[in-house]
């Protein structure tokens, strides 16, 4: 043979090898059709031991988790322990992926500790990575949708999202269970792809084509009935992967659906996490309600608990309103201009439920 010709068939056998190599890890793969309905749940290497799906509960929570983050979840479950949860007719469900090559500080071993002990952890049979949070997220909305179909909505947050549980229960309650294709949250309008290299978002022209995404949900917090759930994951097998996950599943998928998106109340969101921090001090030192919902941690995993603690401990304890000229936007300095919804130019929908 040539030495062109071994060549050749040494780069294919290369090619090979590294294709083998990265099916085999399945880190992420941006061009495939999505795994087929509910095999992403039903093929999971944990499925949750406990739940109170079969008392057919108000709403299950849904907490898309990096594996890694063991003090994150613990501070939810302390926020919101089970009998806590089951007292107000809800439960709740982590969701996990395999162990990444790169990751040093947790097994296996840990997270099976783990779900024999709580009982609340799905885990994929992909590989934790960033541009496989839509596998992550459909695969809670299969779950959901499919072992708590008799929920009558599903709560979906990241772990990093600090949430008021007391106003969310009770915000649910005043939802009709008539809306059977409900999505509701902070709905962002005209957000345009990134085509920096240089950005976190960066998306190529082949990954997305269009110049402006459709209206889509922050995947942070947002509710949404099971029917509405289970259509969207089944329409997600009919579409190209696209790993921006809040996006893909709330925006495109929607879309292709003709689902409507609903806009929460304007003073559900908090979008600096100084101003949370403002909030949760006013409520410990002056007995100041905090009347917002959701904020960011600002990377403080205990603040979940702080912030509960402190709502629930005010009304206990205390008179606890907030004065008609008391602004915290106004009171409370923030340092720097960011929000929450990284830089998506987020324009809020005013239509209220």
């Amino acid at each position: 043979m040539t030495k062109k010709v071994v060549a050749f068939i040494l780069i294919a056998l290369l090619s090979l090898v590294v294709w083998v190599y990265r099916s085999s890890n399945f880190e992420y793969n941006n061009n495939i059709v999505l795994i087929k309905q509910n095999t992403l749940f039903k093929h999971a290497l944990i499925n949750p031991l406990n739940t109170t799906c079969d008392r057919h509960p108000l709403f299950v929570i849904i907490v898309t988790s990096y594996v890694g983050h063991v003090e994150l979840r613990s501070a939810h479950r302390r926020a919101m322990p089970l009998e806590y949860l089951a007292a107000h007719n809800a439960t709740r469900v982590f969701l996990l992926a395999k162990i990444p090559g790169n990751e040093r500080y947790i097994t296996q071993e840990a997270i099976n500790d783990e779900s024999n002990t709580f009982g609340d952890i799905l885990q994929g049979q992909f590989y934790e990575n960033y541009r496989n949070l839509t596998y992550k997220h459909l695969m809670g909305l299969q779950w959901a949708s499919t072992t708590c179909s008799a929920a009558s909505f599903i709560l979906k947050v990241d772990d990093d999202t600090v949430f008021n549980f007391e106003r969310t229960y009770e915000y649910i309650k005043t939802l009709s269970t008539n809306k059977s294709n409900s999505l509701i949250g902070y709905i962002l309008n005209n957000t345009q792809p990134r085509r920096n290299t240089e950005n976190k978002w960066f998306v190529t022209y082949e990954e997305y084509p269009r110049s402006v995404y459709p209206q889509y949900l922050s995947g942070w917090y947002y509710i949404i009935t099971p029917d509405a759930a289970r259509i969207i994951s089944q329409e997600a097998t009919y579409h190209p992967y696209f790993w921006i996950d809040d996006i893909f599943v709330t925006g495109l998928l929607t879309e292709s659906l003709g689902l409507k998106l609903k806009q929460l109340p304007l003073n559900y969101w908090l979008e600096y996490y100084e101003l949370l921090e403002c909030c949760l001090r006013d409520m410990i030192k002056k007995s100041i309600v905090c009347d917002y919902t959701v904020g960011p941690n600002g990377s403080r995993n205990n603040l979940i608990v702080e912030f509960n603690e402190a709502y629930r401990n005010c009304h206990k304890w205390g008179n606890c309103t907030r004065p008609n000229d008391y602004n915290l936007k106004k009171e409370c300095v923030v340092s720097r201009e960011r929000t929450i919804f990284s830089d998506g130019k987020a324009i809020i929908d005013h239509e209220i439920l």
